[in-house]
């Protein structure tokens, strides 16, 4: 008998986050399973891009299309919908464990990709500093099983969390088989159409916040820009409450030579790493990095940083940089341009190490967590 899962769907509905590129992909990956489980999504909101893309039943969650109301009603609306359909596993890929309520009548699987609001303090929201530091110490022990992305967050979490390593699976996230290498005439065609952007440029993908290390961007590319005046850097991503002020551009790069995307779909995404001289990755702190792994996909250079699961996830495919270190990102970003062949060569490694990375694969090993967690192990 196929086990039946309830999987929780939240945040597809509204501009893209790396959570909700995890919901979706995980879902896709388990519908093409050669014997997929029997899965309900619980739907906190919409489906946005699964609409119509998988054969699962769906099942609302009233009063959950919020982060608030999930963490709130989520518990007993959760509930109710495992009891009424009766579902083996419920698994929760958003990080909040709304499994409060009733919890005996079926198991629970957590994914935790990070725990950041523990390992570096300082840089997370109001929100997530309640979550992570006043809720998820009280859940996380009580879970049946936690997936997350990285051999790094698993030793985060049982740090932080005090969970025991046996009930932590540390499962890589895939590569949709959207980001891949492009015709270059294509890429060029398209960037100066949709962006009005020319070779050569620098890009960097990802929320605009300062754990990103964003200010550090701009003055690595200030330093570098005097020596190459055309090149260009752009920021592809949302801004969020705690982006760097445009004020603060003042000093750090050279007027007009920064460009701001604002938030960009996969097509566009995947043209903006085919055509990127450099994909700039430095962050303070990651559970993980998917922008590495898709920019290396898609055939671009790499330079990322050397803490946290960077290095785990970059192998030998990027240039790692101290993130704190503003001279080495500027002498690193200097290699690629500079050194004949390098950029080549990260290109090759890139693309290697990016395949090695399937959401199959993550689809296999999640599914495997659950038949564990159901049997007891």
């Amino acid at each position: 008998m196929s086990l039946r899962i309830g999987l929780v769907v939240y945040g597809l509905d509204r501009p893209p986050t790396g959570i909700a590129r995890y919901t979706h992909e995980l879902a896709r990956g388990l519908a093409c399973l050669p014997a997929p489980p029997d899965i309900v999504l619980l739907v906190a909101g919409g489906l946005g891009p699964l609409a119509g893309q998988t054969p699962f039943a769906q099942v609302g969650l009233p009063g959950c299309r919020l982060l608030p109301g999930l963490l709130t009603a989520g518990h007993a609306v959760i509930a109710r919908a495992a009891r009424r359909l009766r579902l083996d596993v419920v698994h929760d890929p958003t990080g909040v464990a709304p499994f409060l309520a009733n919890r005996k009548r079926f198991r629970t699987v957590l994914t935790l990709h990070d725990v950041f609001p523990w390992s570096f303090p300082g840089y997370s929201t109001r929100l997530d500093t309640i979550i992570y530091r006043h809720w998820l110490p009280r859940m996380a022990p009580r879970v049946d099983a936690i997936v997350t992305d990285s051999l790094h967050s698993k030793q985060d979490i049982q740090s932080f969390l005090h969970v025991p390593a046996n009930r932590i699976a540390p499962i890589y996230p895939g590569v949709s088989p959207a980001f891949k290498p492009a015709p270059s005439g294509e890429v060029e065609a398209f960037l100066g159409a949709r962006f009005g952007l020319v070779s050569p440029y620098l890009l960097y993908a990802g929320m605009l916040t300062p754990r990103k290390n964003i200010g550090r961007i701009l003055q690595a590319f200030g330093r570098v820009h005097a020596d190459f005046p055309g090149l260009r850097l752009v920021l592809a991503g949302p801004r969020s409450g705690r982006s760097l002020p445009p004020e603060t551009l003042d000093g750090l790069a050279p007027a007009g030579a920064v460009h701001f995307t604002g938030v960009v779909g996969d097509e566009e995404l995947a043209m903006l790493y085919r055509g990127a001289s450099l994909f700039l990755f430095p962050s303070l702190y990651e559970g993980f990095g998917q922008p590495i792994l898709e920019a290396m996909a898609c055939g671009a250079p790499v330079l990322t940083s050397d803490r946290s699961s960077l290095p785990e996830v970059a192998g030998d495919a990027a240039l790692l940089v101290d993130p704190l270190d503003v001279a080495g990102i500027a002498s690193s970003i200097r290699r690629v341009l500079y050194e004949p062949g390098l950029d080549e060569q990260l290109r090759q490694r890139g693309e290697a190490q990016a395949a090695r990375f399937s959401w199959q694969r993550t689809a296999e090993e999640v599914l495997a967590v659950y038949e564990r967690t159901l049997d007891g192990g």
